[in-house]
This record gives structure tokens, sequence and C-alpha cells, in this order.
């Protein structure tokens, strides 16, 4: 890793530069596959499923474009599908990128550890590792969100909001990644307003995290069944449906019915892609801003330092988590819902707060939680 850094400080920073899903011919690198050469710039990969997720894929493309903006990167997106991750990962190692970008899944560990070993001088930058027992290799990021925490500002958010003081959570599949979420959402309704509850749904099925027709129907079975007004999807492109629900429940009379976003400022999104039917029905988002460890990453090495790799968790006092705090919400929010989304924040910050986590919590524990504090609950399947 010492050669690797040492060739990085000599990076020139001009270059014609690739936008990631452009119209543009990607920029092929010219190095050996086993680090950068001091004759080119630092090269770094992405690999996606696809673009337009409104999401993780979306917000970790905005932060390398910024560094290509800002530092004079080749950056270039590869977009493979559901099923081509694992070739992708593997050819941009080959392909001599720098750093190679995507996101964490435990059924990949075997090739990222056999890819790590093989291209010691690639960094593999890994986000949202929800897998606590990986032990990445010396060259590789995995970033660990604190969803916990963005889930439990935005469920206390909910709680202050909700007009029925019953607040709806759909997850698209019963992983310990997604219980942080309703860890945090749980709780947090509850440190708001202990008369306020939760009611949720997940969407399972063969595709849990591409099925909005599942989770749209599932909303709206919240919203009929236990009056819940204030909906928030952690499901991927099934969040979609989530979404629509509220836009329909809204148009058919009832304003008082809100999303909250997931993982990026939705609102700002649906804003930027000229969606003001969904932009308008976004209250809040619970932020990962997989953005912000990306750049950083890419400045550490531009600046010539070394990076600090390994299991790394981002939460609010990395500010890398915590709910959107956009102009639309300062206008539509309630003055109590504003107000203790500033001081949760604050409090965390201040180490007054720890919000408990499902990583380590028994499912004894977890059951217990859920009885106290949702209307349906079911026994956890993990």
């Amino acid at each position: 890793m010492k050669k690797f850094f040492s060739m990085l400080l000599v990076l020139v920073l001009a270059l014609s530069l690739v936008a990631c899903g452009g119209t543009e011919e990607p920029t092929t690198p010219s190095g050996d596959g086993n680090g950068t050469t001091d004759e080119t710039p630092l090269r770094v990969c992405l690999v996606v499923a696809a673009l337009g997720d409104n999401s993780f894929s979306d917000s970790c493309n905005t932060g390398l474009k910024e560094a290509q903006r800002d530092f004079g990167i080749i950056y270039d997106c590869q977009q493979v599908g559901d099923d081509g991750i694992v070739n992708g990962i593997r050819e941009a190692a080959q392909n001599g990128y720098d750093i190679v970008v995507a996101g964490y899944d435990s059924d990949r560990r075997a090739l990222l550890d056999e890819e790590s070993m093989d291209y010691p001088n690639t960094i593999f930058f890994l986000y949202d590792n929800g897998d606590t027992e990986y032990v990445p290799n010396d060259n590789v990021l995995a970033v660990i969100f604190k969803a916990n925490e963005s889930d439990f500002v935005c469920g206390a958010v909910a709680a202050k909001q909700s007009t029925s003081k019953v607040t709806g959570w759909i997850g698209g599949q019963e992983y310990t990644s997604l219980y942080d979420f309703l860890v945090g959402w749980v709780e947090g309704v509850k440190y708001a307003d202990e008369t306020a509850s939760t009611a949720y749904s997940w969407v399972a099925g063969s595709s849990p995290w591409s099925d909005p027709a599942r989770a749209k129907e599932l909303t709206k079975a919240l919203y009929n069944n236990y009056k819940a007004d204030i909906m928030h999807g952690v499901a991927g492109q099934s969040g979609d449906g989530v979404i629509e629900a509220v836009v329909e429940l809204r148009e058919a009379g009832d304003d008082t019915v809100w999303d909250v976003g997931v993982d990026s400022d939705q609102y700002a999104v649906f804003m930027n892609n000229d969606k003001e039917d969904k932009a308008e029905v976004i209250l809040t988002s619970s932020l990962k801003k997989v953005a912000q460890p990306v750049y950083d990453l890419v400045k550490v090495i531009i600046d010539g330092g070394t990076p600090v790799l390994g299991n790394q968790t981002y939460g609010i006092a990395e500010g890398a988590s915590g709910c959107a705090d956009n102009e639309y919400f300062r206008k539509v929010a309630n003055a109590e819902a504003q107000a203790i989304a500033d001081q949760i924040t604050q409090d965390v910050l201040a180490g007054k707060l720890t919000v408990s986590s499902a990583y380590g919590m028994s499912l004894e524990d977890l059951a217990t939680l859920f009885q106290a504090a949702t209307l349906n609950y079911e026994t956890p399947n993990l």
C-alpha cells in the first residue's frame, strides 16, 4: 500500500473527464490493473446495478462526480444489472482502476477477499456494510452507516407531525441492516410521544427491493387498517410504491398523509427531476450520505494522505446520518417536529443521547421492543 500512496502524490489533475451515465465513451485506464502509474490521474469506477434509484447508487454517483469536478480524477460508472455486480467488480480491478466502489453484499465476500488480495494496490470501497462479522483485507474500506440514528430522528419527527399518532414503516426484507432502521424508527416515535406507535410491513416475496406495486398495497393497508399517516419506505425501488400511495391518498383529500424518504434527500431528488407531485409529499428523508465517505476517501488520497481503511462507521457525528433539513421541511413540518429534529441532533453530537441498534441485539430484545412499540407485532425472522 505504501508504494500505491507514494505514486498518488505525483498525480496530475487536468484531463478530459467522463460523466457517469453520460453519452461520452468511457475512459479506459492504461494501468496494469495493480495500481496507478505516475502518468495518469486517480481512476475510480463505481459498479452499480443501475442508476435512478434515488438512493444509494445515485448518491454515490453524485459524490464521485463532485470528486471528478474538484480533483480531476478519471471517473467511470458501470451499470451492470442486478446479476452483474460480481463480474463488474472483478473487471474494474482487472482494468486498473485505483478505487473500485460497490455496495456491500455478504454473498460477494469470497470474491471481495480474492480480488482484494489479487490487487493489493487497488482500494475496494464498499458502502452499506451490514455485516459486523466481516473482516476486510487491508485495502478494503467497508462503510457502515448508522441507519438507527437517521430513523430515530425521522421517527421522532413523524410522531410529532402525525395527527393519528400512528406511523407506517415498510421494509424490503428482514435483514439485520433493515431492523437497524426499524429499531431507530420505533424508538424515535416513542421518544417523541409515548402515545404514538408504529404499524409496519415487509415487502418480502421474490422481489422485495423491486416490487413497488406490493409496497403501494401495503402502504394503503397500513393507512386503512391502522390509520397510519406518516409513511416511511426502506425498500429500494419498492419504496416508489410507498410514495405513489401517499400521492394518491393526498389526491383523494387527506393532506395529513406524508412520506419520509430514505437514504437521499428525496425531496431534492424529485424536484431536480421535475417530479413535483412526488417531491411535495416528502416531509423529510432519513439520510445515509454515501457521497460523503467516498468523496472523503478521494480527497485524502489526492491530498497525499493515507486513508483509514477497514470497517468504518458513519453517523450523525460524522455528518453522514440524520434527517434531511431543507427549506421544504422548514415550510411544511410543524414547529414541534422541527424542534425535536434539532434537539436530537444536538444531543447525539453532545453525547447526551445514544440510539439503540439492531446490531448485537438479541431476538428476544427485538421482540420485546416491537411488542411494546408497534401495533402489529410479528416475531422477527432473522
